[in-house]
């Protein structure tokens, strides 16, 4: 951990261009590796402290802190462990004689990666394990909501890593702005769409790549054939999981008009079937993160008709799993992304004016869709989006052999698993060819006759 002085910022990031400067072209696969252990011994030795730490920001249960956190980069890690030598090796490419060639992947060097406080550690250390994997140096800037995550990250960080390799940086957004300033080779962002925007500008100016993470509103859209009590389960986990709070969280449903109701009742029973009569008292369901997201996330339960939930206590900041009908199209319900645990339910009739409805929209992180209307999940599945996911919810996030990542106002970029590899490192091609001989007809002045030779043998060009 180092201070949020500007002066020190500056001073640190200094000692780490000369250290890269010093350092061989080459990526060391070895030194990544060593890195990769180290966090990984980090995380399993104070598995029970992270548990704590989430408790406290966000009301997680121990259970959903090692599924939604701990478990997907621990398996994060142990992917790129197991296959980070091939992927980060040179490559021999085979042209022709007297020519040799090889491509590698090297790393960018020193690396800003700016996590938010929803999945305050998956989202911090998961990207970090690709950036280490990759052979990089990174600053590490936590959001300075998940205060507890974030300092426990700050001091663990600070006792198995040199500051040289990895450094946290603990702040608010001034401290943000200030690292913004300085000379990167690569960010990665995890954000909202606004902050991600002044990112994307930063990386501009400075002519470097950047991965941008963002959010959105993700549709869920349900027809008639397919409403039945494990779509209903499936929709109210992935909505509720995190108390809402989840970037690809089903933002609203679309539900076919004919089946609203049956949708609404499995619903109301899956939502008592996980988190009892009483969610306030249930141990699995969480709390919002703060009181200017409580306050913010109150007023949209004044956006449309109440069909379950609709209690909150601020004391506690606890918003009750809360299911909207048909609010109007612009209500904040509808025109923000939610981040909380308040699921609008919207109906349809047509399919042409229900897709009409949702090419209109920016494009999210994810579509969902429980159908069994093939035509329809057909066409749902060719919409502008990062992910379709049918009969699933938030599940692919998890998976460490498919890349994650959004497309248009949802960020760009991609990483987990092979995608972190290839997304924090970059190709270099080597080329070499021999002196032996020499083509003279490569050269001018150049000769009409000498034309059909080389249509004929252009493969074998230069």
């Amino acid at each position: 951990m180092i201070s949020n002085d500007n002066g020190a910022l500056q001073a640190e990031r200094d000692k780490w261009r000369s250290i890269q400067a010093r350092q061989k072209e080459q990526a060391s696969t070895t030194a990544g590796r060593q890195a990769l252990i180290r966090l990984k011994q980090l995380i399993t030795e104070n598995e029970s402290a992270f548990f704590s730490a989430l408790r406290s920001d966000l009301g997680k249960s121990s259970v959903e802190t090692y599924a939604s956190e701990i478990a997907v980069t621990l398996n994060e890690i142990d992917y790129l462990l197991r296959h980070m030598g091939k992927l980060m090796g040179d490559r021999r490419i085979f042209l022709r004689p007297g020519l040799k060639a090889y491509v590698g992947r090297r790393p960018y060097g020193s690396v800003l990666i700016m996590s938010p406080w929803n999945y305050p550690f998956q989202l911090a250390l998961l990207p970090l394990a690709g950036a280490l994997a990759a052979g990089n140096n990174c600053f590490l800037k936590p959001s300075e909501l998940s205060s507890a995550t974030s300092r426990l990250i700050a001091q663990l960080v600070g006792k198995y890593f040199d500051s040289e390799q990895v450094c946290v940086v603990e702040g608010d957004g001034q401290t943000a702005a200030e690292l913004l300033k300085l000379d990167w080779d690569f960010i990665f962002f995890t954000g909202s769409e606004r902050i991600g925007s002044i990112i994307a500008k930063r990386a501009a100016e400075l002519g470097i790549p950047s991965i941008l993470e963002l959010g959105g509103k993700c549709p869920c859209i349900v027809d008639a054939a397919s409403v039945n009590e494990i779509t209903a389960r499936r929709i109210v986990w992935g909505k509720f999981f995190n108390a809402g709070q989840t970037c690809v969280a089903p933002d609203y449903v679309l539900v076919e008009k004919s089946a609203a109701g049956k949708l609404i009742e499995e619903m109301k029973a899956q939502v008592v079937s996980l988190y009892g009569e009483n969610p306030s008292q249930a141990a699995d369901y969480g709390r919002i993160i703060g009181n200017n997201h409580f306050s913010r996330l109150k007023q949209m339960l004044n956006s449309g008709t109440i069909a379950i939930g609709g209690k909150t206590d601020q004391n506690t900041l606890y918003i009750e799993p809360t299911i909207i009908l048909n609010p109007e199209e612009n209500s904040i319900l509808m025109q923000e992304e939610i981040f909380g645990p308040i699921l609008p339910v919207i109906t349809w009739e047509d399919k042409g004016h229900l897709l009409s409805y949702l090419v209109k929209k920016p494009s999210p992180l994810t579509v969902y869709a429980f159908c069994r209307d093939q035509e329809l999940i057909h066409s749902l599945s060719s919409l502008r989006s990062g992910a379709f996911c049918l009969n699933a919810v938030l599940e692919h996030v998890a998976q460490v052999k498919l890349p994650f990542g959004g497309v248009g106002s949802s960020g760009y970029g991609r990483y987990h698993g092979r995608a972190s590899i290839e997304s924090f490192s970059w190709q270099k091609t080597y080329y070499s060819k021999s002196q032996k001989n020499d083509i003279r007809l490569m050269y001018p002045p150049y000769q009409e006759k000498h034309l059909s030779l080389m249509r004929r043998f252009r493969k074998w060009l230069p």
